[in-house]
C-alpha cells in the first residue's frame, strides 16, 4: 500500500512539473509573439531610437 501511495504522489509531482513547464513555454511563446508584433508595427521607430542611442 505504501508503494502505491508513493507512486501516486510521484505521478502527481511529475504532472505538476509538466503543467508548470507547459505554462512557462506558453508564456515565452506569448512574449515572443508580443515582441514580434511590436517590432512589426513600430519597427521604424524602434530602429530610429536604437540607432540614435
Amino acid at each position: 500500500m505504501k508503494t502505491t501511495q508513493r507512486n501516486k504522489r510521484k505521478s502527481g509531482q511529475v504532472m505538476l512539473e509538466y503543467v508548470i513547464a507547459f505554462g512557462i513555454f506558453l508564456t515565452l511563446i506569448g512574449l515572443s509573439a508580443l515582441l514580434l508584433y511590436s517590432f512589426k508595427v513600430y519597427g521604424g521607430r524602434i530602429i530610429t531610437i536604437m540607432s540614435a542611442a
